[in-house]
């Protein structure tokens, strides 16, 4: 791929057949021949992608009888090339101009996003979700800021239209420019389906909408991005980046490359775009023209896919942003395999359980396979092998992929320390994440090229301002983390003197000694001045304690204002409201799947390592959670032909025999592994998609009426056990899915609530116990000896 090759347009098989002057027919029929490109969903519509067609139409040369004054020997690839030469400028997507650096935001955008996410939601929305609302809203700006004739006419359109049909036919006006500018863009069609939901009440609201975001800014998207995971309630697969990391790791990565500013920028998990336009935005501060980067990204989120095209394309790059089938970065297209890049930069959903699976058999691992069922040592391997020589990259990593017990992982990080492609290791504060405090560094990496002697490690989990249960990392907070990293790489083996951001560099046979921990807590400490032992774990617990004092305090603020703004929801409905409430049945909803039998399963497991077997003893306290000692497994080469039996994010499993208890919810523990003969497994059916949160389903059946009806139902010959025919009976009463998203929230900002008051429970007894070991207290009949002038 070149610098120049910026589009991967996909195209329609109209389109197919006239950039190969055949009939649709034709095309038709080829779409039957071994080979031919898959289709990728684009709304209603089948689209092929175009590197794909031209490289299975350049190995099929046309027959003579139907040359169109072709050479002989032409092939169908060629004259579509030839076709797409000449096809007029209009064709070529329209680009917006960027962000000026430095420009300053103008204030009032907050006051006009915050109007739009007022009362004018609810307005425009109608039956359609807040999600679907802020699709329009980054429609409408995206479509403002290309300042072409699609935004002329949505604003002269706004102004001559009346009437729920006017509304609907603005609705469709502005969610096909969107889509014609993703396609061309070699992005799937994703905004129709999402604006068709909304029913806006008057035809002056959606005018009023128009208007309004016709006098925002570039600034406002990240406004308006900020509002869609606040309400899309995204989980640890889908959640943005919060900037100021994005700015942290492109700001030291780039410290790490040999050359310049990159010009080439690799993202294998997407998500909203955020760490690509970082680096954009990084590039454009240093005079380098953003059109002028070759931007790839791969994203696993098919409703974050178009916010990630949006907002790079906002910032004046061209991307090319790939939506996965489903498969890691590692297993895709061979449109980005063969690829390398100045700078890689990746934020993957990571797991934060200790493994318990053996090594995998199957891919290329240069630092050694991952154990199956984990990987986040998967990515930091996809992530060097995409780095072109002189590359850096920086990756968030849980700090548990750091120190983990599992022998696989550790075998790993002994790679990367040995082979010096580790530069260093930053820990970052908790809560800096929606929906989630866990704690996580970053891993800066380097091409094998560059190899170094010493990992920096940094500490900045104290840095930062608590802001509505979050933790915000304002401008002064990215200063003082790379001013601390410049310093300490300039006295490279000595502590840091940045207060605020303690450092140390060590050797690689420190690393060694300490048990290949790439964790900064487990370094840090020994360069800070030594203590006497009692002392420094009494010190270590009043500081910990601190921290989680001030995590109750941010759980609480959040947990009160989720329910706060829950309360408000609740209050503000009229009796109207319940229309929106269905009852169903849960085969209505869901794909009910049984698990495999005893005897199929049998035969397959073992006990030396494979994809791990979730059994009803994994299901506590609604998630997925490992049992100490259960080995069992299944081979991995077994596992391959029990694919409709693996589990993914946002299933929900159910006990099939045995007691019968609440179900649990699949997340980051338990994808990807593999049903056992006594669970069931619910999936929501993909048209109920947009209609049903997993979340709020397995909240529902966990509730005791629930579980209560389940257990009438099973029979009882030996242990209770229910079918999978009886289970899809069972009654389910459905909110409106901005209802489900709103409990599932408040519910999630409860229950970290509750995990930090354990652990502040917990600080409590550890503090109390370095405290008594501080008195020193020593066996009484020493202290009775008297002492060498004879005084007793």
């Amino acid at each position: 791929m070149s610098i120049a090759d910026h589009r991967d347009q996909l195209h329609s098989q109209a389109e197919i057949a006239l950039l190969a002057g055949v009939s649709r027919a034709t095309v038709t029929l080829w779409r039957h021949t071994p080979g031919f490109p898959s289709p990728e969903r684009g709304g209603e519509s089948e689209l092929f992608r175009r590197t794909d067609l031209f490289t299975w139409m350049d190995k099929r040369v046309i027959p003579r009888h139907r040359l169109q004054g072709d050479p002989d020997g032409t092939t169908y690839g060629a004259r579509a090339r030839r076709s797409l030469a000449g096809e007029p400028p209009v064709a070529a997507p329209e680009t917006p101009r960027p962000m000026e650096p430095g420009t300053p935001s103008d204030p009032r955008e907050a006051d006009r996003v915050r109007e739009l996410m007022g009362r004018l939601c609810d307005r425009v929305r109608g039956a359609g979700s807040r999600v679907d609302y802020v699709n329009l809203l980054v429609s409408l700006h995206f479509l403002r800021q290309l300042e072409g004739p699609h935004w002329d006419d949505v604003v002269t359109t706004s102004r001559t239209g009346e009437g729920s049909d006017g509304a609907a036919a603005l609705l469709r006006h502005i969610a096909a420019a969107v889509d014609e500018q993703l396609r061309l863009r070699g992005m799937r069609p994703a905004m129709r389906q999402a604006l068709v939901r909304l029913e806006p009440r008057s035809y002056g609201d959606l005018r009023h909408v128009v208007n309004l975001v016709d006098g925002l800014g570039h600034g406002a998207f990240e406004l308006m991005l900020d509002e869609y995971e606040l309400l899309a309630g995204l989980d640890s697969g889908e959640f943005f980046t919060p900037r100021a990391v994005a700015r942290v790791m492109v700001r030291i990565a780039e410290e790490n490359a040999a050359g310049g500013a990159p010009l080439s920028v690799y993202d294998p998990y997407a998500r909203g775009g955020e760490l690509l336009a970082a680096a954009a935005t990084r590039c454009a501060e240093q005079g380098v023209a953003p059109h002028r980067m070759r931007v790839c990204g791969l994203t696993h989120g098919r409703d974050t896919a178009p916010l990630a095209t949006v907002n790079l394309t906002l910032h004046g790059v061209r991307p090319r942003v790939f939506v996965s089938s489903g498969g890691p970065p590692w297993a895709a297209s061979a449109a980005l395999s063969a690829d390398q890049f100045s700078l890689v930069l990746s934020n993957p959903p990571f797991n934060m359980s200790d493994s318990t699976g053996g090594p995998r058999v199957e891919g290329d691992w240069p630092y050694g396979p991952p154990p199956l069922g984990n990987d986040n040592l998967a990515y930091v391997q996809h992530v060097l092998g995409a780095l072109e020589e002189g590359g850096a990259a920086a990756v968030i990593m849980p700090n548990k992929a750091g120190n983990s017990a599992n022998r696989s992982e550790k075998s790993i990080r002994r790679a990367l320390v040995e082979r010096g492609v580790l530069k260093a290791v930053v820990a970052l504060p908790d809560r800096l994440f929606s929906h989630t405090s866990v704690p996580v560094s970053v891993w800066f990496l380097v091409h094998p090229s560059q190899a170094c002697d010493e990992i920096l490690f940094l500490d900045a989990r104290q840095v930062g301002t608590p802001v509505r249960g979050k933790r915000i990392l304002l401008d002064a907070d990215v200063q003082a983390i790379v001013d601390a990293y410049r310093d300490a790489g300039a006295h490279q083996g000595e502590g840091g003197q940045t207060p605020a951001v303690p450092s140390a560099g060590v050797a690689r046979q420190t690393v060694e000694a300490r048990d290949w921990s790439l964790s900064p807590m487990d370094h840090i400490d020994a360069y800070r001045p030594r203590q006497d032992t009692t002392d420094a774990a009494c010190s270590l617990a009043l500081t910990e304690l601190e921290v989680c004092k001030r995590e109750v305090r941010d759980a609480d603020t959040a947990a009160a204002s989720a329910l706060e703004r829950l309360e408000q929801m609740e209050c503000g409905k009229s009796l109207d409201d319940a229309v929106g409430w269905r009852s169903v049945v849960l085969s209505d909803l869901c794909e009910i799947q049984a698990g495999p039998s005893y005897s199929l399963l049998k035969k397959h497991m073992t006990r030396d390592g494979g994809v791990p077997l979730v059994f009803p003893q994994n299901l506590r306290e609604g998630r997925i959670e490992e049992v100490a000692d259960d080995h069992r497994h299944v081979t991995n080469g077994s596992a391959r032909h029990l694919d409709r039996f693996r589990l993914a994010p946002g299933d929900i499993l159910c006990v099939r025999t045995g007691a019968m208890g609440p179900p649990a919810l699949v997340q980051d523990t338990g994808a990807d592994w593999l049903m056992s003969t006594n669970v069931i497994r619910l999936r929501v059916i993909d048209k109920h998609r947009t209609r049903v949160h997993p979340g709020f389903l397995a909240t529902y059946l966990g509730r005791p009426e629930s579980v209560a009806w389940v257990r009438d139902r099973a029979t009882a010959t030996g242990a209770p056990s229910i079918s999978a025919a009886a289970l899809g009976n069972q009654p389910v009463l459905l909110p409106p899915y901005a209802d489900q998203q709103r409990l599932v929230a408040t519910l999630a900002a409860l229950d970290s609530q509750a995990t930090a008051h354990s652990r502040l429970a917990a600080a409590v007894e550890e503090t109390r116990t370095a405290l008594v070991g501080r008195l020193r207290i020593s066996d009484p009949d020493e202290r009775t000896q008297p002492d060498r002038a004879g005084r007793p």
